[in-house]
């Protein structure tokens, strides 16, 4: 059988730009990127281009998207450091496992999370607590088949606890001052289907539910990532650069004249410190998903904060549930006590409260060797 020519040219024009732009260097690229997002002032045609490629003919494209009418930000636009609020609670949750080892006494795993909450501007002391918890039944540790769960299993089971923790200490708190800002360690849209993982059906149920339980709560969620590698505005910019005949799933598998940059790069040329960008939304299936499955509060939002205080700047990104992306009064209450956790440690510029959850929630290995010999001994 010979070669489908007509299958492959949609591919052979996407290897004929690559080659186009291979030679630029990372500069010119980059400043092409600039020049582009300067350019996104308007937002109807961005909203029409972003309607093409969501029709399924055209289905791959997984960058950004402004939120939805009427909470819509200019794409290029930027927000000014705000003012810390007078009061404010921080609660943060990580999370740290021992995984099953065949070298152990038994086979186990566990799951500790850290919960620290911070009371902005007042001498309280803060409180934190750690959750361990051991899992050793056939239940918790065979699949279905009667093989050992992987570890992606475990991770997994990991942030659902994690989830379920800050949505616990939230609602115990609820009558804290406010703004609450409730934070994870990560990214908020979660890829519980994957083929090696046990019950993600369950587990991504379970993890909707304290979604939504925070929102009861009236808490701010927010996941931060403090060294994003995303690329959604990057394709966003790629998208607008086509002409509509142009737009198909090969086409959007790179991102063109701007294949190698990420949205860091860029916004560390456009965000002052303190600053943050639009809110928008990632478009993708997942993103959808969590849509459909508990409403429009539940797509996920994000946004970039330059957290620096002066001189390199410090990109970060901020994952938020739409019921916070719809509230100008959340977005303005969260950036600030960001910065004003950031600002905390100094030339350790992250959150205080994230530090301190995770400094309660890491298992060292010397803790897991002692872990081994108390089960021995009871053994």
């Amino acid at each position: 059988m010979s070669l489908e020519f007509t299958k492959v040219m949609d591919q052979v024009q996407s290897f004929g730009r690559y080659l186009k732009h291979r030679g630029d260097t990372a500069s010119q690229r980059l400043q092409r990127a600039i020049d582009a997002f300067y350019a996104c002032t308007d937002l109807e045609p961005i909203h029409e281009r972003i309607e093409l490629v969501r029709k399924s003919s055209v289905s791959g494209y997984r960058g950004a998207a402004p939120a939805p009418r009427p909470f819509d930000e200019m794409i290029c636009g930027v927000g000014e450091a705000p003012p810390t609020p007078n009061a404010g609670t921080i609660i943060a949750a990580d999370g740290s496992q021992i995984f099953p080892d065949v070298h152990s006494p038994a086979l186990y795993y566990l799951i500790n999370i850290g919960v620290f909450s911070y009371y902005h501007n007042t001498t309280r002391i803060p409180s934190q607590f750690t959750y361990p918890e051991l899992y050793f039944s056939d239940k918790m540790m065979l699949d279905r088949d009667g093989r050992l769960i992987t570890n992606q299993t475990i991770n997994a089971r990991r942030s659902l606890a994690e989830m379920q923790w800050l949505a616990k200490s939230a609602w115990e708190q609820r009558a804290e001052a406010k703004p609450m800002i409730t934070l994870h360690d990560g990214g908020l849209l979660k890829f519980f289907g994957n083929a090696d993982i046990e019950g993600g059906g369950d587990i991504e149920k379970e993890y909707m539910e304290a979604m939504q339980k925070l929102n009861d709560s009236g808490a701010i969620l927010a996941g931060y990532l403090d060294v994003p590698r995303s690329t959604y505005i990057i394709s966003l910019l790629h998208l607008l650069s086509l002409s509509p005949d142009q737009i198909n799933d090969a086409v959007l598998r790179t991102n063109g004249e701007f294949e190698g940059l990420n949205d860091a790069m860029l916004l560390q040329h456009v965000l002052a410190p303190g600053e943050r960008s639009a809110v928008m939304v990632q478009n993708s299936p997942q993103n959808k998903e969590y849509r459909d499955r508990s409403g429009a509060d539940y797509e996920i939002g994000f946004f970039y904060i330059n957290v620096s205080m002066g001189g390199r700047s410090i990109i970060i990104r901020v994952d938020i549930p739409m019921w916070v992306a719809k509230d100008k009064a959340s977005i303005t209450g969260l950036h600030a006590l960001i910065l004003a956790q950031c600002a905390i440690q100094g030339r350790k510029q992250y959150p205080y409260a994230l530090t301190r959850a995770d400094e309660l929630a890491y298992v060292s290995s010397i803790e897991k060797s002692q872990m081994d010999e108390l089960i021995r001994v009871n053994m």
